[in-house]
């Protein structure tokens, strides 16, 4: 994309609808509870992450946001009709 002229890039906008794909999900049941011992010496907690992780992809064609889209199945009045 960094290639692309500035002209020619799409943006997508905060709060604008997206149509995505989910490539994976991950859940993470991490046992909530006070750090253990282990021969007297308290064991480093790890660090917190998410315990529920989505991800998405909008690299095909029909999705991302869905003003991308609008009207792109519609007829445009160009007078080619299929049949």
């Amino acid at each position: 994309m960094l290639d692309t002229p500035i002209t020619e890039r799409m943006y997508i906008d905060k709060g604008e609808v997206v149509r995505v794909r989910v490539e994976a999900d991950d859940f993470f049941d991490d046992e909530p509870g006070p750090p253990k011992m282990a021969e007297g010496v308290q064991v480093q907690r790890e660090a917190k992450r998410a315990p529920y992780n989505v991800t998405c992809s909008i690299a095909e064609q029909g999705l991302g946001p869905v003003a991308w889209w609008n009207g792109a199945g519609q007829d445009d009045g160009d007078g080619m009709d299929e049949g």
